[in-house]
């Protein structure tokens, strides 16, 4: 009887040390699914974008052959949509990774296996569907090797098992975008180069509207400019010029503090999901992460 006491006693008592392990992994788990989640879909929002800057410059090529006559080559035309193509499945990537984050902040629910399991094989073949980008000297092997491996997700509702399926995917979309980057702040430079070129060239020309210049100081009062169009005054083409070339400096500013804070926030949630997987908690606090520099950037060039 009292050693029957005793084993009861040892039971509770490490009931007791580890409950609040537990309990700790799955508070850690579901700020770490937000801070995926919120990343993720930041990223995916990026991508998306950078992949209409890349239509937008083949539409750029064909227009300065029509109101310029400078003739445009076809194989960069095909290889910007080659870039788009490949930059939307980068897109869709990691809004399956935000689809799978979201359920893993709901594994404790009855449906939890079911969304794991529908997220992860959306995950995994977006994943092995990545392929290299023209010019990026990054192969993404370890990414379509991290695809096959979430399809192997053990449908058990363990945080600690999930993070460690998640890990090498975290680690490989975090280097991908780090390799990867010089070749986004490239395709961001050259598009925005291109139409500045093109509209300081219709500047020049005398073949642009210059009302909207006067918007700040009649849209209080409902006016509408009447410029005359036979010719730009001198100080409105310069205004005209300027404007040309500070929107150009501010845009290109504001992508790369977008693709800095998203390689901080990415590096920040592997670190995270490796430290769940490997200690069952975070060493650190997970803070918010803030990715308005992305939104700021995506509302300015579309």
């Amino acid at each position: 009887m009292q050693r029957h006491r005793r084993l009861m006693a040892i039971a509770l008592f490490v009931a007791v040390l580890v409950f609040p392990v537990s309990c700790k992994t799955s508070d850690d788990a579901r700020a770490l699914a937000g801070q995926m989640t919120a990343t993720a879909s930041s990223l995916s929002d990026y991508y998306a974008t950078l992949a209409q800057l890349a239509d937008n410059h083949a539409k750029l090529e064909r227009l300065q052959q029509a109101t310029l006559g400078v003739p445009f080559d076809p194989q960069d035309v095909a290889q910007l949509q080659d870039v788009q193509a490949d930059l939307q499945k980068r897109s869709d990537m990691a809004h399956a990774l935000a689809d799978l984050a979201a359920a893993f902040s709901g594994l404790s629910g009855s449906s939890a296996p079911a969304n794991v399991s529908a997220s992860a094989a959306n995950l995994g073949a977006s994943l092995s569907a990545i392929p290299q980008l023209p010019g990026s000297s990054y192969a993404p092997t370890a990414l379509q090797g991290a695809g096959k491996i979430i399809t192997q997700l053990i449908q058990e509702r363990d945080e600690r098992k999930m993070a460690k399926a998640i890990d090498p995917t975290m680690a490989a979309v975090s280097e991908m975008f780090s390799q990867e980057k010089p070749v986004y702040d490239s395709i961001d430079r050259t598009y925005i180069g291109l139409a500045q070129s093109i509209a300081l060239d219709l500047v020049n020309r005398n073949q642009v509207d210059p009302n909207s210049l006067m918007a700040p100081a009649l849209k209080p009062f409902d006016l509408s400019s009447r410029v005359p169009t036979e010719q730009l005054s001198p100080g409105v083409a310069d205004y005209a010029r300027e404007q040309i070339k500070n929107r150009t400096a501010a845009e290109i500013a504001a992508h790369s503090q977008a693709s800095d804070s998203l390689d901080a926030a990415l590096k920040d949630v592997s670190k995270n999901t490796h430290a769940l997987a490997t200690e069952g908690h975070m060493a650190e606090p997970i803070f918010p992460i803030t990715l308005s520099k992305v939104e700021s950037w995506i509302r300015l060039v579309m």
